[in-house]
């Protein structure tokens, strides 16, 4: 019983035990694992900010929407100091769904904007924006994360999750939340719910209004949370919600009406106000307030002022009875927003009604009658008062304005104003803003110097009314009229030039109104001022001969187009508007160098900075010709801030003593510089003036340009050359010379040559070259020694040189900074030019110059541009006396000379025992210039600072005596740029490098002895070039600083490397310097400073910014830079620190020199290295049993893999001896799916190219790669190989050394039997040399031969898996066949396939995130593809209709054209037509193509050549699908599907030729086909083929070949025989076939004659297009159309106003009938179709009058035979009496 009860016991305490402990447990457990086991976890470290490297970074941007990054640097004290505090808010931000990473690395920074540290960036959806609080508030950054503020996007309303938008809620007083279903619902750019679809368009919608939401102060954000919405009972999403000082108002309106949100918004505001306060408001959401609120008061106020705050009491009482009544009150505490509106007295009341101000001139304190006054102002329209801020506002806003200049101490103008209050209510119904200026200065810059007067301004041009004011009606229809007319406006000279001044493109006609020529010109001018306003050209007329003289304008009529300023004379034709038209719109679009008279010329050149003219002669050939070449470099100029341009005035020349032309002038600052070059040869002069603008060179100058040069300016320094040949000595003097232009030029000193002897005669110039110094117009000749420039040098900027005798010296801020620095006191009187005050006291001040001189202090005067801001003074004229560069202003009265001579003289002779205080000028120079220098920066806040400062005292005199010099500055800002954030700081500057104080500051002892280290530290070993090479060989790493012992920059440069001198020795390497020259140029430095990097005695040379020693430190740890052979690098703790940070994989074997086994494993594992680096892990050793311990690793050796996604790393647990298998199980770590760019060659490549949707195919080769094949690559194999034979020794290093063609793989065979250690890499050499057949498939292969094309495919291994995500195939090939085939000849290439349609990217292919979004925007946008010439021969073969833009690199009218054109590729696309573009200006001659960018049209082949507007897309389409450009001459066009259905739909008469290319009847019936082809185009058929068995199946067509008619897409099969063209166009003529069933059909001239000869009854309607008296016609019409057909009348239909003449037509529409070609025009209402009906009717069937000749024969012949028949009746004669019988005789 004892012993059970003991045993459970034990028990019980091993449990407790066992859960006391278990890590030692768990420990256990994992030592019993096997395979892929893990180490012992350690302790977790408390939460802090996650460190990251720039891929990482990458990565993280990409996936989240919100990152915060702690940017910091090494040696940065106060990093550590803020980065203590943020680890305070890590976890904060991570419940708000901020990621925060930290990050040490400078280059990446730089990009960024990051130039001091530490600092913050906080990245929304990938868009960052910089911390400038104070980064020790931690409460205040976090505040900042996870504000509404810091979260805003231009223009998008920002998604939050529920933890911000609660926190949101919390802290903004008003914020509107737009709730959208769940991303689950309603994934990205899925619109397959009509819920998904209404939140995208209401998304879209109400981001037109976000940023007019922020200026109002209401937050907008949008949230994807169904739950939530829920929680809210929302109902059906989305939903908006205005959460007013956290009370929730759901919006119940329409959310696609943008307006009416914002205006509910701002309603919902003003209502929600609890305190009975006006609301505050910044000028931003005051501009916003005035666009949005119709009616708002605004009180100016200064917060300060107590007259103000009185107003604000007052008016406080009146601002509920404003809201009751709808008037919004606000109040700005703004003076610049004031000044803006006008506003010169504060407080004032200025109310907006619609936009226009109204100041109250009343007492501000009555606050009823300010009430009164604004219920008036709400009540009564009257003409509102502007300030003239106000009005240039108005009219730079471009809106309609009438504006009353008046006096309002004038009768008249009182009268005047009395009429025109009658028809501003009609003004505002035209939209015109009527408003009125009493202000006589601004009357007079619009050229009005008696009031009143009335301008007019539309779209910021204005038009003054020369009519009586007082007739108010005449005015108001003038108003009227100027509104709705298109007519060019009057100005006055005055407006013209703040037109120019104000707009970019402005037409001027300088004309003479009583001139017969003027006023025709201006008749036809009218046509085209629209079409200039809508190309945003201003076009104006002034009739002002002195004006236009002004201009050097002679010759009235005349255009001028101004281009910012830049004038540009038109030459053509003013009669003929559309030329002038299309060159005005060209002048806009393209850039060509402007021909300027004399008089533009020297405005050009007083306004210019940069300016360069050519003087030319026009009727000369070869001037013409250079000109022609200079319109080469016009755009390459205007992208450097050159303007150029032309004149043609040989007068003119002659002023600046041009005597040849054509010549080039170049001016900079308004100084001359002539070019003495070949004009022809653009390129030499392009960069000749680009060489002017960015280094200083001795300008050659005329003997007139001179003149100007030593009257404008204080110091001009002429070398006299006289005629001086190339080679002479004066030319060897001036090259000299040229070295110290730089420095006078710095010294603010003009330093010109000249040929000339005219100016050098006047001033007793006999011998040349001879140099003078011109100070203030007073000339000075140099005696001595020409041919040495440093003796120039020092006497020109000699005090006793630069000096005049009895006068205040004017200096420029060169001068004055240079005087400044080299004198110890300097007296300085800043003034403004053309101050009259100033004068008087520089008269004064004459009279001290001399005592002051005999003091040895130096007086001068300035009065530059912004000397006051330059040099931070209070105001001006100041005085301001510099001691030691320490300044001191005068506060005294600067006309009394003697009490400021005495205040110099004092302070000259007084010492400063205290650290003085400087400005941030002072401080800049004092850092720049000074060796040594000590800065306290303190706060005026601190506490503390006084009395530290106090100590800091008593150490000023020690610090001066070690030549230190100590100043203070409580200058914040500075402080936050240099990254000091809390205060006091002491800073040391060594060199003007700043090394922080981080000791304790108080300690004056300790700060005076850090100081003096800091001083004394010279930690760089000086070598010779025995110890160079001695170290090269001993040291693995050695970093050697070049330098000049003369150069000033040196000692700065040095410090900056001592600075990280102690840390580059933790990673082993050894830093020296050196100022050997021939060493340095040895190694690649011809000019020092540079850095040379040697590892193991291969170098290479520091190319980044050696005077940033972090970058430098960066790059010599950087493990790329660190690797020295192929073999496994054995790195110490510290290079591993780096190489983890920088690497996402790791692989490290950890051994020992005592462990017996590591040599045998280590050289097993060195075969998969260079296996391990292509999967992009890096492979390090490490002997370091305590480090191994520390991962888990107790026996050696041993392989330990380290990942990113895991903190702790994966140890080996398999067989060492087996490389392989080491490598699979690395590479299965890093990526267990391992997918990789499937491999493709042959006919499985193409044919997966021509069945794939979407296929990217990489095509490389490391024989084929153009960086491969380069001299530099060859040359640096070439040294790897015999670096290597060298090594090895035996055959291959002999062969190496003397150059012999030995082969590798036998010289490597040769070491291996000599038994050189390189033995074990002969295969590895032989593989090298090997053809690529023979290791196609091999990585290793590719890596020996293209680093390039490796390293790229390493890159887009990356991207792989998510081109299979977008649907996309990425597979690789190193198929040349294929390549070819598809025009590839570049290598390495990416080509994406879309159907079957290729695409070459041609940008970065090693930025595989660049590759990724170009591949998925050509699957999901329907991109203009990129291809290349053997890609069009192969598309021009194969595509019906094919348009190619052909343009070029660095041309950036190409890439705004291409911009257009990508919106039409869809539509054209619709039509069948396959836009691609190519840039191969060699092919582009084979089409007669001189000017790029370029559009070809191939239609079945052929070309035809765009020749209008690039820029207007809308008419390269319709040029494109235009019918007369589809169409080939004699030829049945091919069509495509697409194209097919097109012409189905627009064409009321196809007929469609199917056939079957295989099918051996076909050519000889198209050969039929095509004569009658054309006769078919005059009936309006349109004729054409196709051969697509699909489009046969889609028109039931059974048998090929087949000819069908379409008739508004019925179709008529052709049974007849095809071969026979007469019978086809016969029968597609005929009427039956025409004729539609219920339909009138429309006909050309051609058809209506046959029908005429076949047809005896046709009724034609003649009608117009687009009339709506027309249509309604055609309407009625139809209905009839049946009960024709039954009449036996042929009704048709014709568009042709011509045509419908020549039948007696003159107005449309109208209706005639053909009764045998005989017409009868209808003459009743068309819109009664019974009337018509009843009218053909009648027609038809009665007997019209045109048969009356008919009538009349049939009459006559009636009559002829009644009348014969009288005839015979009447005139018949007797019969003769019987013959009497004999009997009876």
């Amino acid at each position: 019983m004892t012993f059970t009860r003991l045993k459970t016991l034990t028990l019980l305490v091993c449990a407790l035990l066992a859960l006391s402990f278990p890590g030692y447990v768990n420990g256990a457990n994992n030592n019993n694992n096997k395979k892929g086991s893990q180490p012992a976890a350690p302790p977790e470290p408390e939460a802090v900010i996650e460190e990251v490297n720039a891929k990482q970074l990458e990565k993280l941007l990409a996936d989240k929407d919100y990152v915060a990054v702690f940017w910091y640097a090494r040696s940065c004290v106060t990093c550590d100091k803020v980065l203590a505090e943020l680890e305070k808010i890590d976890d904060d931000t991570d419940s708000f769904g901020v990621d925060f990473v930290k990050i040490n690395d400078k280059r990446l920074a730089k990009q960024y904007g990051i130039k001091n540290f530490p600092a913050l960036t906080y990245f929304r959806e990938k868009e960052p924006i910089i911390y400038d609080g104070d980064l020790m508030d931690e409460e205040g950054v976090l505040d900042f994360l996870t504000s509404l503020e810091a979260m805003d996007l231009p223009d998008r309303i920002e998604e939050v999750n529920a933890k911000i938008l609660q926190k949101i809620i919390e802290d903004t007083d008003f914020v509107a939340v737009l709730f959208c279903p769940d991303h689950e619902t309603c994934p990205p750019r899925v619109m397959d719910k009509q819920q998904c679809r209404k939140c995208a368009k209401a998304l879209q919608e109400l981001e037109n209004i976000d940023d007019e939401a922020d200026q109002l102060g209401i937050g907008f954000v949008k949230i994807h949370d169904e739950a939530l919405a829920d929680e809210y009972n929302l109902g059906n999403l989305p939903a908006l919600v205005y959460y007013r000082h956290q009370t929730p108002i759901i919006y119940e309106g329409e959310l696609q009406r943008e307006e009416d949100v914002l205006e509910w918004l701002v309603q919902n505001k003003s209502t929600g106000d609890e305190d009975d306060v006006i609301e505050d408001v910044t000028s931003k959401t005051l501009s916003t307030l005035i666009s949005n609120i119709d009616n708002l008061v605004v009180l100016f106020y200064d917060h300060g002022n107590d007259d103000s705050m009185t107003v604000l009491e007052e008016l406080e009482q009146i601002d509920d009875d404003c809201d009751k009544h709808g008037i919004q009150f606000v109040k700005i505490d703004d003076a610049k927003a004031a000044s803006d509106y006008g506003i010169d007295s504060i407080p004032a009341i200025v109310y907006f009604e619609k936009e226009i101000p109204n100041v109250y001139d009343g007492d501000l304190m009555d606050e009823e009658q300010i009430l009164k006054w604004l219920l008036g102002q709400l009540e009564r329209d009257e003409i509102e008062d502007v300030t003239d801020e106000m009005l240039d506002t108005m009219i730079k806003e471009g809106r309609v304005i009438a504006v009353l200049f008046y006096d309002n101490n004038d009768k008249k103008s009182q009268k005047v104003l009395e009429e025109l209050e009658n028809i501003d209510d009609e003004c505002d119904a035209l939209g015109i803003t009527f408003v009125k200026i009493d202000n006589p200065e601004e009357a007079v810059e619009y050229g009005i110097n008696k009031v009143p007067k009335l301008i007019y301004f539309e779209k910021g041009i204005p038009t003054i009314y020369e009519g009586n004011l007082e007739d108010e009606e005449k005015l108001l229809k003038w108003l009227t009229d100027q509104t709705s007319s298109d007519q060019i406006e009057d100005i006055t000279d005055e407006m013209l030039d703040l037109i120019i001044e104000k707009m970019p493109h402005v037409a001027v006609l300088f004309y003479d109104k009583d001139q017969k020529k003027s006023q025709k010109i201006l008749a036809e001018l009218e046509n085209i001022d629209d079409e200039c306003d809508q190309n945003d050209i201003a076009f104006v007329k002034i009739d002002d001969d002195k004006e236009a003289k002004e201009w050097g304008i002679d010759e009235i009529p005349s255009i001028v187009l101004f281009e910012r300023g830049i004038p540009h004379i038109y030459e053509g034709d003013l009669m003929k508007e559309d030329e002038l038209l299309g060159w005005l719109v060209h002048q806009k679009r393209y850039s060509e160098i402007p021909e300027v008279t004399d008089e533009m010329k020297d405005k050009l050149v007083e306004n210019t900075e940069h300016l360069a003219v050519i003087f030319y002669d026009k009727d000369d050939k070869q001037d013409m010709r250079i000109l022609n070449e200079l319109e080469n470099i016009d755009d390459e100029l205007e992208k450097e801030g050159i303007v150029i341009v032309r004149i043609d005035n040989a007068a003119e020349a002659k002023e600046y003593g041009l005597d040849h032309l054509p010549a080039l002038i170049y001016f900079e600052n308004k100084i001359p510089a002539l070019y003495e070059g070949d004009l022809m040869n653009e390129d030499e002069v392009l960069e000749w003036l680009l060489v002017q603008k960015k280094t200083a060179t001795i300008e050659e100058v005329t003997d007139e340009i001179l003149v100007n040069l030593i009257n404008e300016h204080e110091y001009v320094v002429v070398f006299f050359t006289g005629p001086c040949e190339p080679g002479e000595t004066c030319d060897h003097t001036l090259n000299a010379l040229e070295s110290i232009d730089d420095e006078l030029d710095e010294a603010g000193i003009i330093f010109v040559t000249t040929e000339d002897t005219g100016v050098a005669k006047k001033y007793n110039v006999k011998t040349y070259p001879r140099l003078v110094f011109f100070r203030n117009r007073d000339p000075l000749h140099f005696t001595g020694d020409l041919d040495d420039e440093d003796e120039v040098l020092a006497w020109i900027t000699d005090d006793e040189t630069l000096e005049i005798p009895g006068k205040i010296e004017e200096v420029n801020v060169k001068m004055l900074d240079k005087i400044l620095a080299e004198n110890d006191h300097v007296v300085v009187f800043f003034y403004a030019e053309g101050d009259k005050k100033a004068q008087k006291i520089l008269n004064e001040l004459e009279n001290i110059d001399d005592e002051c001189e005999e003091k040895d202090i130096d007086f001068v005067k300035t009065s530059d541009d912004h000397i006051d801001k330059e040099y931070d003074l209070p105001g001006l004229p100041a005085l301001a006396f510099y001691r030691h560069k320490f300044r001191t202003i005068y506060t005294g009265d600067l006309m009394k000379e003697e009490e400021i001579l005495e205040w110099v003289i004092d302070l000259h002779e007084s010492t400063a025992d205290v650290i003085e205080s400087v400005d941030r000028k002072t401080l800049q120079v004092l850092i720049n210039d000074v060796e040594h220098l000590a800065v306290f920066f303190y706060d005026d806040e601190c506490e503390s600072c006084s009395d530290i400062l106090e100590e800091l005292e008593n150490i000023d005199d020690d610090t001066d005596k070690h030549g230190i010099q100590f100043v203070k500055s409580n200058d914040v800002k500075l402080a936050h740029e240099i990254g000091i954030f809390a205060f006091p700081a002491l800073v040391y500057y060594e060199t003007g490098v700043p090394i922080m104080y981080d000791g304790n500051i108080a300690s004056n002892e300790d700060v005076f002895n850090w100081i003096l280290e800091q001083k004394a530290d010279q930690s760089i070993q000086l070598i010779d070039r025995d110890q160079l090479f001695e170290y090269i060989g001993t040291k693995d790493f050695l970093a050697v600083v070049f330098y000049k012992e003369d150069d000033p920059d040196s000692p700065r440069v040095l410090r900056h490397i001592e600075l990280i001198d102690d840390e580059a020795a933790e990673y082993g390497i050894y830093i020296v310097k050196m100022h050997d020259k021939l060493m340095a140029k040895k190694y690649g430095f011809r000019n020092p400073p540079g850095l040379t990097y040697f590892r193991k005695g291969k170098y290479i040379n520091y190319d980044g910014d050696i005077d940033d020693e972090e970058e430098v430190l960066d790059w010599l740890t950087s493990p790329a830079n660190m690797e020295m052979t192929d073999h496994i690098e054995q790195v110490n703790r510290k290079m591993f620190e780096k190489i983890r940070k920088n690497s996402d994989y790791v692989a490290v074997i950890f051994y020992s020199d005592e462990c017996k086994q590591c040599p045998r494993v280590l050289a097993e594992v060195e075969h998969i290295d260079d296996e391990a680096d292509k999967a992009g892990i890096d492979f390090v050793k490490i002997d370091d049993k305590q480090m191994a311990k520390e991962y888990g690793v107790f026996a050696l050796p041993a392989i330990v893999f380290f990942k990113p996604t895991s903190k702790e790393p994966v140890i080996y647990a398999g067989d060492l001896y087996e490389e392989e298998q080491i490598l699979t199980w690395l590479i299965t770590q890093k990526d267990p799916s391992g997918d990789v760019i499937e491999d493709l060659e042959g006919e499985r490549l193409v044919q997966l190219i021509e069945e794939s949707g979407s296929i990217a195919v990489y095509f490389w080769n490391k024989t084929k790669c153009d960086i491969c094949n380069s001299k530099a690559a060859r040359k640096a194999r070439m040294k790897k190989e015999r670096e290597q034979h060298q090594q090895e020794g035996g055959a291959a290093g002999a062969a190496a050394a003397f150059g012999s063609e030995v082969d590798p793989s036998e010289a490597a065979a040769g070491g291996a039997l000599d038994g050189s250690p390189g033995a074990g890499e002969a295969p590895a050499a032989a593989d090298a040399a090997a053809p690529p057949e023979a290791s196609a498939g091999k990585h290793e292969d590719d890596a020996d031969g293209c680093e390039q094309c490796t390293k790229v495919l390493e890159e887009l291994e990356n991207i792989d898996d998510d081109c299979d995500k977008h649907g996309i195939t990425f597979v690789k090939t190193r198929d040349f066949s294929v390549a070819d085939g598809y025009g590839v000849h570049e290598y390495p290439a990416l080509v994406y396939f879309e159907g079957g349609i290729p695409n070459v990217f041609e940008g970065e292919l090693s930025e595989e995130e660049e590759v990724l979004q170009w591949l998925i925007t050509q699957k999901t946008e329907d991109r203009i593809e990129l291809i290349t010439r053997q890609m069009l021969e192969t598309m021009v073969e194969e595509t019906q209709y094919l348009a190619v833009y052909f343009y070029k690199i660095n041309c950036n009218i190409c890439d705004q054209i291409l911009e257009g054109l990508e919106l039409i590729d869809d539509e054209c696309d619709v039509f069948g037509i396959h836009m691609v573009k190519i840039q191969d200006p060699q092919l582009a001659k084979r089409y007669s193509i001189k000017t790029f960018p370029a559009l070809v049209y191939f239609r079945n082949g052929n070309p035809l050549l765009f020749e209008g507007d690039l820029q207007n897309e809308q008419s390269v389409l319709e040029w494109l699908i235009d019918d007369d450009n589809r169409e080939l001459a004699d030829e049945i066009e091919e069509v495509n599907e697409r194209m097919l259905d097109r012409l189905m739909a627009e064409s009321t008469l196809l007929v469609v030729f199917f056939y079957d290319d295989d099918c051996a009847e076909c050519e000889e019936i198209l050969e039929e086909l095509e004569e009658i082809d054309g006769e078919a185009d005059m009936f309006g058929i349109d004729f054409v083929k196709i051969a697509s068995m699909e489009a046969a199946k889609k028109y039931e067509i059974v048998n090929i070949p087949s000819l069908v008619y379409f008739r508004k897409q019925v179709p008529v099969l052709y049974d007849g025989d095809m071969h026979q063209h007469d019978k086809v166009i016969t029968w597609l003529t005929s009427q039956d076939v025409f004729e539609i069933k219920n339909e009138i059909e429309e006909v050309n001239r051609k058809m209506l004659d046959k029908l005429l000869e076949e047809n005896e009854f046709i009724s034609v309607f003649f009608y117009e297009h687009n009339q709506p008296d027309s249509t309604a016609a055609l309407e009625k019409l139809e209905n009839i159309d049946s009960e024709t057909d039954n009449l036996d009348i042929t009704f048709v239909k014709m568009a042709d106003s011509r045509y419908a003449k020549k039948w007696g037509v003159t107005k449309l529409p109208a209706m005639v009938y053909f009764r045998r070609r005989f017409p009868s025009i209808y003459r009743g209402d068309l819109l009664s179709e019974d009337e018509v009906l009843e009218w053909l009717r009648k027609n038809r069937f009665r007997q019209p009058e045109l048969n009356i000749f008919m009538y009349a024969l049939i009459a006559l012949a009636v009559a002829f035979v009644i009348y014969t028949a009288f005839l015979l009746k009447c005139f018949t004669p007797a019969p003769p009496p019987p013959v009497q019988h004999p009997k009876q005789s």
